[in-house]
C-alpha cells in the first residue's frame, strides 16, 4: 500500500520495516574507497542535501537562496520538502520493498519513541540517545542495551553523523519538551481554514496568524531537540529519523489544505526567489547551469549529480497522487447509492417511536444519509480526517435511472456549507419521490464508477475506496448480479444493508453484493435491520470504518419522558480519538440533552433543551494542569455528532470512565435510569426483544403498542434479559436514542460472523483482538443473540392478498403488499408474529484461542443479530506472546499476541505495570437463508 499512515497505529511488522529501512540506509556507505574518517552513507547524503540547498547559489540571484525555507513569501516549503520525501521514501523502499514515511500527527510522541521504534528521549545533560536503533552505539554493543535485531548490518557501529558536519556530528542529540508546547487541534483547523496558499504556508511553517502564537513547524523542530539536539538546526535536522515524520505530517496538511478546494493552488508570483509556481527546484535543475551551494558540507559530501534526471519545478508536486503515487489515510472517499425504488414507499418495520406517526423506508433513509452528512462535517471540522463522498439515488423507469444528489461532478469533500453537506442533500432530496425497478447491480457498478472511483483521478491505485449501498436486496431489473464476478471491484470495500423485514429483504443477495468488492474488512459489512436505528448503524459504521475508527460502545436505550440515563465507556492510551453519535429516534431536537463527561467528572461538552453548545469547537474541562481535551461537535434533528481529541490532554483527563448523559424530554436531571450490561448489549438491529415488532409500523389509531419497558412477561429469557428499575414515569410518552462510540486506537476489538448462513447450519461467531502495541488481558465477557421465532415469509406468503387495503403500498400500479402493514396486522391478531428467540451467548476461549461462541443450528430463516461485552485491560508498555492450550472456561483471561517491536524489552507485565481498563460493546449480524 502506497498509504502514509499516523506512526501510533502502524503494525509491529510496518514499525519495524520502517526502521530497518532506516539503519539499512545509514549503513550504505556512498564511498566505500575512502578513509573510514571521510566515509558517509546515504542517509548522511541526504542531511547534507538539506542543508547544502539553504545556501544556494542560482541564475538571476546575487544572494544565496533558500530552496526549502524562509517564512512568509517561501512557498517552495511545502513543494521542496513534498519533492525531497518522496525521494527519500524511494530509496527507503529499495532497502525494504513496501515502506513509506509515517507521519507524528504533533501529539505526545511517547508511544512512538520507543527503543525498538523511533528511540527514546536523550539522556538528560548531554542529550545523547543510548538505547534502541538510533542510539550512539549499536543495539547491544557498548551503552545500548537493546537486543540486537537479526537484520542489523554488519559494520555499523551506531547512529551517528560524520564529522564533516561539525557541531552536528556524533551521536543523536534529543531533548524532548512539554507536550504541553504541542501545536493544538486548534491550530492546525486555523492553518487548515487559511484561503490563500500564502496564509496557510506561512500559519503552517512559522504559525502567522494563529491566535496560540504557536509557531508550528519551527518550533517543533527545538521541541525536539532542544538546545543541542540536530533537529533543533536545519543544518543537520534530518539526521534524527523524526524529521521525516515531522515533515511528513506538514505534508499530510497541505494535502488536505489541497482537498478543500485548493488542488491546483500555488502563487504564480509574488514570492521569494525561485519561490513561485514554474520555478525550479535544487538541486533536481537537470542540466541548466548557474545552479550550486557555498555549503561547507559540500567539500566532504558533494552534492549528487543530478543532470540526467529530469528538471522539477515547485508546480510538479501539486498533484502528488498522480506524480509520485501515494495517498495519506486522514482522506477517505466513498460513494453512497440510495435505493430510490417503489418498494421505499413501504412503511419503516420500526420507526423505533411510538408517539410520532410511521415514517416510509424512503424517510427512514434520507434520515440516516443526513445524519452520515452532518457526521462527516463534523469530523471535518474537527481536523482530524476529511470525507470525500458522493450519493446517487437508483432506480429502474425501464431505463435505469441514477440520479447524483450533489452538483457536478457529484462528490467533493463534505463540510458545512460546501457543495456536499447535509444541507445540500437535504433540499436536493426533498421534492424526490420513489418508484421503479431495482437494478442493483447497475446501481453498484455506477456508484463505483462515478462517485468512488473519480475522486483525485483514481489514484492511486492501491487506495482503497468505499461504497454503501442501502436497498432491500430485492433485483428487479437490470444486469444479474452474477454476471459480476466476486472480487471484480478492485480496490473497494462494499458495505450493503437490506432494510425492511424478513418477509421482503432478500439476504443472499445483500452478501452477493458486498462479495463484487476485492476489499474484505475484519467489521461487519452486511446489515440487516427491521428498524430505523439499523440505518443509523450502517451508516456510522461504514464511516467509522472507512475514516480508520473501530466501535466500541454500541447500545439503543428506552427512556421515558423526564427521565434521563448515565452511560459509560472506558478509554486507554490506545486511543487518541474518538467520534461519538447519540440519535433521538424521533429526530426533534428539543426532545433531547446530551452532556459528555471526561474521567474525573469534568463536563467535556453540554447541551439540554434550554441551552445547547453545538457547533462548539475548543477545549473541553480538564484537570487544570492540562490544555485538556479537544471537542467538535453538530447538533441538529435530535442527532449529537462529536469529535473529542486527546491532543495535549494529560493521562488523567484522558484514560478512565466517560460518561455521557442523554436526558428525554426533561427539564430537571431527578430521574435517573441506570441500564445493565444485558440491556446495554442488546444488538440495535435486533431490538426491541419484548412486545410488539411489527405493529410499530401501523398508524397509530391501529397501533396499539407500549413501551417496551412497559411490556409483562412472565419471566427473563436469561439473566442478561433485564431491564431498567421504574422511576414513576413510565405513564408518560417515551423516547429511543440509539448511541455509537468510535475511536482510533491501537486496540481492535471485532465480532466476525458468517454474513449468511443456511438452515440447520451452526449459527457462531468470534470475537478478534488484537493491539499493536500493548498487551491486552481479558477479565470478562458477555454476549446476547436475538433471531426470529417465527418465519415470516412464510406466513407472508401464506396471508397471500387476503390483506385489508390499508396494508397496501399507497400509489402502487399493482396495489402491492406492504410488508411491514401486513405482518402488523399480522401481529395484531396473533402476537407470536413478532416474537423473538433472545438467549444468552455463552462465550468462551478453545485453547486460550479467540473468543467465541456456539449458538447450536439455525432453525428459523430471518436474521440473528449478536451482542458482545467485553473488559479486561489493556498494558501499553509491554507486547506479550500469545497463549495455547485446549480450554473451554468460560471468561477465561487471555494473552493477545503481540510479536513485534514496540513496548519495553521485557515482554512480559508485572507488578508494576500500570493496567488500564478497556471495554467493548460490539454488534454484528448473520442472516439464514434456506
Amino acid at each position: 500500500m502506497s498509504i502514509r499512515k499516523n506512526a501510533k497505529f502502524l503494525s509491529a511488522v510496518e514499525r519495524e520495516n520502517f526502521v530497518r529501512a532506516c539503519v539499512l540506509m545509514k549503513a550504505d556507505i556512498v564511498n566505500p574507497g575512502a578513509p573510514a574518517g571521510q566515509q558517509y552513507s546515504r542517509w548522511d547524503e541526504n542531511v547534507a542535501i538539506h542543508q547544502m540547498i539553504q545556501l544556494a547559489t542560482a541564475p538571476g540571484v546575487a544572494s544565496s537562496v533558500n530552496f526549502g525555507h524562509g517564512g512568509s513569501g517561501a512557498y517552495a516549503f511545502f513543494s521542496w520538502h513534498r519533492y525531497f520525501l518522496y525521494r527519500v521514501e524511494q530509496q527507503l523502499a529499495s532497502y525494504v520493498p513496501g515502506v513509506t514515511i509515517p507521519y507524528w500527527d504533533w501529539t505526545d510522541p511517547a508511544s512512538i519513541m520507543t527503543p525498538t521504534f523511533l528511540g527514546p528521549n536523550g539522556v538528560a545533560g548531554t542529550g545523547r540517545v543510548t538505547s534502541g536503533y538510533f542510539a550512539e552505539d549499536a543495539p547491544g554493543t557498548g551503552a545500548n542495551p537493546t537486543p540486537v535485531p537479526a537484520w542489523w548490518p554488519a559494520g555499523l557501529v551506531g547512529w551517528r553523523l560524520p564529522t564533516a558536519f561539525g557541531g552536528g556530528a556524533g551521536a543523536l542529540r534529543r531533548s524532548i519538551g512539554a507536550v504541553a508546547q504541542l501545536p493544538s487541534a486548534t491550530d492546525l483547523r486555523q492553518a487548515l481554514a487559511k484561503p490563500t496558499y500564502a496564509a496557510f504556508q506561512n500559519a503552517v511553517e512559522s504559525g502567522a496568524g494563529l491566535s496560540s502564537g504557536n509557531r508550528m513547524h519551527n518550533d517543533l523542530h527545538g521541541w525536539v531537540g532542544g538546545p543541542s539536539g540536530q533537529m533543533s538546526f536545519p543544518a543537520y535536522s534530518p539526521f534524527d529519523p523524526l524529521f521525516y515524520l515531522h515533515h511528513c505530517n506538514i505534508d499530510r496538511l497541505w494535502a488536505m489544505w489541497q482537498t478543500d478546494g485548493h488542488a491546483d493552488v500555488y502563487p504564480i508570483a509574488g514570492g521569494d526567489p525561485y519561490h513561485n509556481r514554474d520555478d525550479v527546484m535544487y538541486p533536481w535543475v537537470g542540466s541548466q547551469a548557474g545552479f550550486g551551494t557555498t555549503a561547507a558540507i559540500a567539500s566532504s559530501i558533494p552534492m549528487p549529480d543530478f543532470s540526467a534526471e529530469p528538471v522539477r519545478r515547485n508546480v510538479d508536486t501539486l498533484d502528488y497522487r498522480a506524480a509520485f503515487g501515494y495517498a495519506y489515510d486522514t482522506i477517505t472517499v466513498i460513494g453512497l447509492g440510495l435505493d430510490r425504488t417503489g418498494s421505499m414507499l413501504q412503511m419503516t418495520p420500526d420507526p423505533m417511536d411510538l408517539a410520532l406517526p410511521p415514517v416510509t423506508k424512503w424517510d427512514a433513509a434520507k434520515r440516516g444519509v443526513s445524519a452520515f452528512l452532518q457526521d462527516c462535517e463534523t469530523v471535518q471540522q474537527s481536523g482530524i480526517t476529511y470525507v470525500v463522498a458522493g450519493l446517487e439515488t437508483f432506480r429502474g423507469l425501464g431505463a435505469n435511472d441514477f440520479a447524483h444528489v450533489f452538483p457536478a461532478p457529484g462528490y467533493g469533500l463534505v463540510k458545512p456549507g460546501g457543495a456536499v453537506s447535509r444541507a445540500g442533500f437535504d433540499a436536493a432530496v426533498a421534492p424526490m419521490t420513489p418508484g421503479g425497478d431495482t437494478p442493483l447491480a447497475d446501481a453498484l457498478l455506477d456508484t463505483r464508477s462515478t462517485l468512488s472511483e473519480p475522486p483525485f483521478a483514481a489514484l492511486p491505485a492501491d487506495e482503497h475506496r468505499y461504497v454503501a449501498m442501502l436497498t432491500d436486496g430485492l433485483l428487479t431489473s437490470g444486469t444479474p448480479l452474477a454476471a459480476v464476478p466476486d472480487g471484480s471491484l478492485t480496490r473497494t470495500a462494499v458495505f450493503a444493508m437490506g432494510f425492511g423485514t424478513g418477509a421482503d429483504v432478500d439476504y443472499a443477495t445483500l452478501a452477493a453484493l458486498v462479495a463484487k468488492g476485492e476489499v474484505t474488512l475484519p467489521s461487519q459489512q452486511v446489515f440487516h435491520g427491521e428498524n430505523a436505528g439499523t440505518i443509523d448503524k450502517f451508516y456510522t459504521n461504514a464511516l467509522a470504518r472507512a475514516i480508520g475508527f473501530t466501535a466500541v460502545f454500541d447500545p439503543v436505550v428506552e427512556l421515558f419522558a423526564g427521565e434521563h440515563a448515565h452511560l459509560t465507556y472506558d478509554t486507554t492510551t490506545a486511543e487518541d480519538a474518538f467520534v461519538l453519535t447519540a440519535q433521538g429516534m424521533d429526530f426533534i431536537d428539543e426532545n433531547w440533552g446530551f452532556t459528555l463527561h471526561g474521567p474525573g467528572g469534568e463536563m467535556v461538552y453540554g447541551s439540554s433543551m434550554t441551552a445547547d453548545m453545538s457547533g462548539h469547537t475548543g477545549h473541553g474541562g480538564g484537570c487544570g494542569c492540562c490544555p485538556g481535551v479537544d471537542v467538535t461537535t453538530s447538533r441538529a434533528a435530535g442527532r449529537l455528532s462529536l469529535v473529542v481529541q486527546r491532543g495535549r490532554a494529560c493521562t488523567d483527563c484522558w484514560v478512565g470512565s466517560w460518561m455521557l448523559m442523554v436526558s428525554y424530554r426533561a427539564r430537571l436531571d431527578d430521574a435517573m435510569v441506570m441500564p445493565l450490561v444485558g440491556e446495554l448489549i442488546t444488538p440495535v438491529a435486533g431490538w426491541p426483544t419484548r412486545g410488539a415488532r411489527y405493529a410499530r409500523a401501523l398508524p397509530i389509531k391501529r397501533r396499539g403498542t407500549v413501551a417496551t419497558r412497559n411490556v409483562v412477561v412472565n419471566g427473563p429469557a436469561h439473566r442478561l434479559d433485564t431491564m431498567p428499575l421504574g422511576t414513576n414515569r413510565s405513564d408518560g410518552p417515551s423516547g429511543t436514542v440509539v448511541v455509537g462510540v468510535y475511536a482510533r486506537t491501537a486496540i481492535a476489538a471485532e465480532i466476525v460472523a458468517d454474513p449468511i448462513v443456511h438452515l440447520g447450519d451452526k449459527l457462531t461467531f468470534t470475537v478478534q483482538l488484537s493491539a499493536t502495541v500493548g498487551t491486552l488481558a481479558v477479565a470478562g465477557s458477555l454476549g446476547r443473540a436475538v433471531g426470529p421465532r417465527v418465519d415470516v415469509r412464510r406466513l407472508f406468503d401464506e396471508v397471500g392478498d387476503n390483506v385489508p387495503d390499508w396494508t397496501r403500498v399507497p400509489r402502487s400500479r399493482d396495489k402491492a403488499r406492504d410488508p411491514a402493514l401486513v405482518l402488523g396486522w399480522l401481529e395484531q391478531k396473533d402476537p407470536g408474529v413478532g416474537a423473538v428467540v433472545d438467549r444468552e451467548a455463552v462465550i468462551v476461549s478453545h485453547d486460550a484461542g479467540p473468543l467465541h461462541s456456539h449458538l447450536g443450528p439455525a432453525e428459523v430463516p430471518g436474521w440473528t443479530h449478536y451482542g458482545v461485552y467485553i473488559e479486561g485491560t489493556y498494558c501499553a508498555d509491554h507486547s506479550g506472546p500469545g497463549h495455547d492450550g485446549h480450554d473451554h472456561d468460560q471468561h477465561q483471561q487471555q494473552q493477545q499476541d503481540n510479536d513485534g517491536p514496540g513496548g519495553h524489552d521485557d515482554d512480559q507485565c508485572g507488578p508494576d505495570c500500570h493496567l488500564e481498563r478497556f471495554s467493548r460493546i460490539l454488534n454484528a449480524s448473520t442472516a439464514v437463508v434456506r
